[in-house]
């Protein structure tokens, strides 16, 4: 347990440190279109394509184009690391 006010400071501390990751991580997300955000935010929240698909009303194929284009837009490698970006922007909860 911590006393609040050093709890405060901790929260504090870890805010201001990574406000410039959630910026870039941002100005990353920015690039994407609408649709391709809905998509980012469904895989960030760890739905599968089939899950995506259902909640958006689209074709599988539609959306693992979508995710393709994602990772090609915000420069990553894998869903994981797309969702780690999502959640630095603050695009997820």
């Amino acid at each position: 347990m911590l006393h609040p006010s050093a709890a405060r400071r901790l929260i504090d501390l870890y805010h201001r440190t990574n406000q410039p990751r959630a910026a870039a991580a941002r100005a990353r997300i920015d690039r994407l279109t609408a649709r391709e955000r809905d998509v980012l935010t469904l895989l960030a929240r760890g739905d599968t394509n089939a899950d995506i698909a259902a909640g958006l009303h689209m074709r599988a194929s539609t959306v693992k184009a979508h995710v393709s284009r994602v990772l090609t837009a915000l420069d990553v490698t894998n869903r994981v690391r797309a969702a780690l970006l999502a959640r630095d922007a603050g695009l997820t909860t």
